[in-house]
Protein backbone atom coordinates (compact mmCIF):
# COMPACT_ATOMS: atom_id res chain seq x y z
CA UNK A 1 0.00 0.00 0.00
CA UNK A 2 1.40 3.41 -0.99
CA UNK A 3 1.97 6.45 1.20
CA UNK A 4 -1.11 8.34 0.06
CA UNK A 5 -3.39 5.39 0.71
CA UNK A 6 -2.03 4.99 4.25
CA UNK A 7 -2.38 8.73 4.90
CA UNK A 8 -5.89 8.85 3.48
CA UNK A 9 -7.02 5.92 5.64
CA UNK A 10 -5.62 7.54 8.80
CA UNK A 11 -7.13 10.92 7.92
CA UNK A 12 -10.59 9.40 7.52
CA UNK A 13 -10.21 7.21 10.62
CA UNK A 14 -9.46 10.21 12.86
CA UNK A 15 -12.20 12.23 11.18
CA UNK A 16 -14.77 9.53 11.97
CA UNK A 17 -13.44 8.32 15.33
CA UNK A 18 -12.43 11.09 17.73
CA UNK A 19 -14.53 10.57 20.86
CA UNK A 20 -11.25 10.42 22.81
CA UNK A 21 -10.13 13.87 21.59
CA UNK A 22 -10.89 17.51 22.41
CA UNK A 23 -9.77 20.83 20.94
CA UNK A 24 -6.48 21.90 22.53
CA UNK A 25 -7.80 25.37 23.39
CA UNK A 26 -10.59 23.94 25.56
CA UNK A 27 -8.86 20.81 26.85
CA UNK A 28 -9.34 21.97 30.47
CA UNK A 29 -13.07 21.40 29.99
CA UNK A 30 -12.53 17.87 28.67
CA UNK A 31 -10.99 15.78 31.47
CA UNK A 32 -9.54 12.50 30.29
CA UNK A 33 -9.48 13.45 26.60
CA UNK A 34 -6.47 13.91 24.30
CA UNK A 35 -5.90 17.43 22.94
CA UNK A 36 -5.86 18.02 19.21
CA UNK A 37 -5.91 20.90 16.74
CA UNK A 38 -5.14 21.64 13.11
CA UNK A 39 -1.40 20.89 13.21
CA UNK A 40 -1.81 17.87 15.51
CA UNK A 41 -4.20 16.34 12.98
CA UNK A 42 -1.60 16.86 10.26
CA UNK A 43 1.24 15.43 12.36
CA UNK A 44 -0.75 12.36 13.39
CA UNK A 45 -1.66 11.51 9.81
CA UNK A 46 1.69 12.24 8.14
CA UNK A 47 3.85 10.55 10.78
CA UNK A 48 1.60 7.48 10.81
CA UNK A 49 1.77 7.12 7.03
CA UNK A 50 5.57 7.45 6.98
CA UNK A 51 5.83 4.85 9.74
CA UNK A 52 3.57 2.44 7.85
CA UNK A 53 5.57 3.06 4.69
CA UNK A 54 8.81 2.10 6.43
CA UNK A 55 10.31 5.59 6.60
CA UNK A 56 10.87 5.97 10.34
CA UNK A 57 13.31 8.84 9.87
CA UNK A 58 10.69 10.91 8.08
CA UNK A 59 8.07 9.99 10.68
CA UNK A 60 10.34 11.32 13.43
CA UNK A 61 11.19 14.44 11.45
CA UNK A 62 7.49 15.21 10.92
CA UNK A 63 6.97 15.15 14.67
CA UNK A 64 9.98 17.42 15.23
CA UNK A 65 8.87 19.98 12.64
CA UNK A 66 5.18 19.70 13.37
CA UNK A 67 4.77 22.99 15.19
CA UNK A 68 6.25 24.81 12.22
CA UNK A 69 3.82 24.26 9.38
CA UNK A 70 5.86 25.95 6.66
CA UNK A 71 9.05 24.25 7.83
CA UNK A 72 7.32 20.90 7.69
CA UNK A 73 5.97 21.55 4.19
CA UNK A 74 9.38 22.75 2.96
CA UNK A 75 10.97 19.60 4.37
CA UNK A 76 8.47 17.36 2.58
CA UNK A 77 9.21 19.09 -0.74
CA UNK A 78 12.96 19.44 -0.34
CA UNK A 79 13.82 16.16 1.37
CA UNK A 80 11.01 13.77 0.48
CA UNK A 81 10.25 14.75 -3.10
CA UNK A 82 6.74 16.05 -2.52
CA UNK A 83 5.29 18.61 -4.95
CA UNK A 84 3.77 21.93 -3.90
CA UNK A 85 0.75 23.51 -5.56
CA UNK A 86 -0.04 27.17 -4.92
CA UNK A 87 -3.78 27.91 -4.76
CA UNK A 88 -5.63 31.22 -4.95
CA UNK A 89 -9.34 31.55 -5.92
CA UNK A 90 -8.95 35.09 -7.28
CA UNK A 91 -5.52 36.66 -7.61
CA UNK A 92 -6.93 40.14 -8.30
CA UNK A 93 -9.91 40.48 -5.96
CA UNK A 94 -9.61 38.37 -2.78
CA UNK A 95 -13.02 38.18 -1.16
CA UNK A 96 -11.61 38.88 2.31
CA UNK A 97 -9.95 42.05 0.92
CA UNK A 98 -6.53 41.03 2.28
CA UNK A 99 -3.50 42.04 0.23
CA UNK A 100 -1.55 38.96 1.30
CA UNK A 101 -3.26 36.86 -1.38
CA UNK A 102 -2.14 39.29 -4.08
CA UNK A 103 1.37 39.52 -2.61
CA UNK A 104 1.96 35.77 -2.44
CA UNK A 105 0.65 35.28 -5.97
CA UNK A 106 3.04 37.89 -7.34
CA UNK A 107 5.92 36.30 -5.43
CA UNK A 108 5.17 32.81 -6.68
CA UNK A 109 4.73 34.12 -10.22
CA UNK A 110 8.18 35.71 -9.88
CA UNK A 111 9.71 32.30 -9.07
CA UNK A 112 9.86 32.92 -5.34
CA UNK A 113 8.73 30.28 -2.84
CA UNK A 114 5.55 30.48 -0.81
CA UNK A 115 6.88 31.10 2.71
CA UNK A 116 10.01 29.00 1.99
CA UNK A 117 8.02 26.32 0.19
CA UNK A 118 9.20 25.79 -3.42
CA UNK A 119 6.19 25.80 -5.75
CA UNK A 120 5.79 23.35 -8.65
CA UNK A 121 2.43 24.43 -9.99
CA UNK A 122 -0.17 27.18 -9.67
CA UNK A 123 -3.95 26.70 -9.49
CA UNK A 124 -5.70 30.08 -9.49
CA UNK A 125 -8.87 31.99 -10.40
CA UNK A 126 -11.16 29.01 -9.92
CA UNK A 127 -13.69 30.98 -7.83
CA UNK A 128 -13.37 34.65 -8.80
CA UNK A 129 -15.17 37.31 -6.80
CA UNK A 130 -18.17 38.80 -8.59
CA UNK A 131 -18.09 42.54 -9.20
CA UNK A 132 -21.50 42.76 -7.49
CA UNK A 133 -20.08 41.17 -4.34
CA UNK A 134 -19.84 43.79 -1.54
CA UNK A 135 -16.35 42.46 -0.82
CA UNK A 136 -15.11 43.12 -4.35
CA UNK A 137 -11.87 45.07 -3.99
CA UNK A 138 -9.18 46.17 -6.45
CA UNK A 139 -5.44 46.49 -5.96
CA UNK A 140 -4.82 48.68 -9.00
CA UNK A 141 -1.98 50.43 -7.23
CA UNK A 142 -0.23 47.06 -6.91
CA UNK A 143 -0.46 46.36 -10.63
CA UNK A 144 -3.50 44.07 -10.48
CA UNK A 145 -6.48 44.12 -12.82
CA UNK A 146 -9.48 46.25 -11.84
CA UNK A 147 -11.78 44.16 -14.06
CA UNK A 148 -13.48 41.02 -12.76
CA UNK A 149 -11.23 37.98 -13.01
CA UNK A 150 -12.10 35.37 -15.64
CA UNK A 151 -12.98 32.02 -14.12
CA UNK A 152 -10.64 29.10 -14.88
CA UNK A 153 -11.67 25.66 -13.63
CA UNK A 154 -9.25 23.67 -15.76
CA UNK A 155 -6.47 23.35 -13.19
CA UNK A 156 -8.89 22.94 -10.28
CA UNK A 157 -10.45 20.01 -12.10
CA UNK A 158 -7.04 18.35 -12.08
CA UNK A 159 -6.39 19.24 -8.43
CA UNK A 160 -9.61 17.45 -7.51
CA UNK A 161 -8.10 14.19 -8.76
CA UNK A 162 -5.46 14.19 -6.03
CA UNK A 163 -6.20 11.76 -3.20
CA UNK A 164 -4.06 13.27 -0.45
CA UNK A 165 -2.08 16.35 0.45
CA UNK A 166 -1.16 18.68 3.30
CA UNK A 167 -2.35 22.29 3.16
CA UNK A 168 -0.81 25.52 4.46
CA UNK A 169 -2.59 28.87 4.75
CA UNK A 170 -1.18 32.33 5.50
CA UNK A 171 2.34 31.23 6.19
CA UNK A 172 1.39 28.35 8.48
CA UNK A 173 -1.20 30.21 10.54
CA UNK A 174 -3.48 27.32 9.63
CA UNK A 175 -2.67 23.78 8.48
CA UNK A 176 -5.04 21.19 7.08
CA UNK A 177 -5.33 18.05 4.99
CA UNK A 178 -6.67 17.74 1.47
CA UNK A 179 -8.37 15.03 -0.57
CA UNK A 180 -10.37 15.05 -3.81
CA UNK A 181 -11.37 18.71 -3.55
CA UNK A 182 -12.14 18.71 0.17
CA UNK A 183 -10.30 20.39 3.04
CA UNK A 184 -10.14 18.29 6.22
CA UNK A 185 -9.36 20.16 9.43
CA UNK A 186 -9.48 19.88 13.21
CA UNK A 187 -10.71 22.82 15.30
CA UNK A 188 -8.86 23.69 18.49
CA UNK A 189 -11.95 25.18 20.15
CA UNK A 190 -14.42 22.35 19.51
CA UNK A 191 -15.32 18.93 20.89
CA UNK A 192 -17.66 16.17 19.74
CA UNK A 193 -19.12 16.21 16.20
CA UNK A 194 -17.79 19.72 15.49
CA UNK A 195 -14.17 18.87 16.35
CA UNK A 196 -13.40 17.85 12.77
CA UNK A 197 -14.86 19.35 9.61
CA UNK A 198 -14.71 19.35 5.83
CA UNK A 199 -15.08 22.21 3.36
CA UNK A 200 -14.98 22.26 -0.41
CA UNK A 201 -11.68 23.83 -1.47
CA UNK A 202 -13.48 26.43 -3.59
CA UNK A 203 -15.45 27.65 -0.55
CA UNK A 204 -12.48 27.59 1.85
CA UNK A 205 -12.38 30.86 3.81
CA UNK A 206 -8.59 30.94 4.08
CA UNK A 207 -8.38 31.47 0.31
CA UNK A 208 -4.75 31.27 -0.86
CA UNK A 209 -2.08 28.87 0.30
CA UNK A 210 -0.15 25.80 -0.74
CA UNK A 211 -0.91 22.10 -0.89
CA UNK A 212 2.09 19.76 -0.72
CA UNK A 213 1.42 16.39 -2.30
CA UNK A 214 3.24 13.03 -2.07
CA UNK A 215 4.73 11.84 -5.37
CA UNK A 216 2.34 8.89 -5.63
CA UNK A 217 -0.68 11.21 -5.45
CA UNK A 218 0.68 14.06 -7.58
CA UNK A 219 0.77 11.92 -10.71
CA UNK A 220 -3.04 11.67 -10.65
CA UNK A 221 -3.30 15.28 -11.81
CA UNK A 222 -2.35 16.13 -15.37
CA UNK A 223 -1.07 19.62 -14.64
CA UNK A 224 0.50 21.63 -17.43
CA UNK A 225 4.04 22.12 -16.13
CA UNK A 226 5.02 25.72 -15.46
CA UNK A 227 8.19 26.78 -17.16
CA UNK A 228 9.38 28.72 -14.11
CA UNK A 229 9.03 25.67 -11.88
CA UNK A 230 11.39 23.45 -13.82
CA UNK A 231 14.40 22.74 -11.64
CA UNK A 232 13.20 25.15 -8.94
CA UNK A 233 12.18 22.61 -6.31
CA UNK A 234 15.27 20.57 -7.14
CA UNK A 235 17.38 23.56 -6.14
CA UNK A 236 15.67 23.86 -2.78
CA UNK A 237 15.76 20.09 -2.26
CA UNK A 238 19.55 20.23 -2.52
CA UNK A 239 19.66 23.30 -0.29
CA UNK A 240 17.79 21.60 2.58
CA UNK A 241 19.85 18.36 2.49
Amino acid sequence: MGYSEEAYKKMIDLYNNHSHECGSQIISTCPGKTPTDCITYVINVLSYAFEKSGDKAASSRVKELGKYGTGLAAYLVSDRGWKAVYINPDVNHPRDKKYEHVKTYNEVKAKLPYYNIPIDHIVVNYTPTSKSDPNFVSFKGKGMSVDPTDEDDSQMNELRKIKFGMGISRGGTHTWLYSFGLVYEAHWDKVGPELYGTTDIEAFDWLSGAIVVPPDAYTSANFDKLGHAKGFSDYFRDLFK
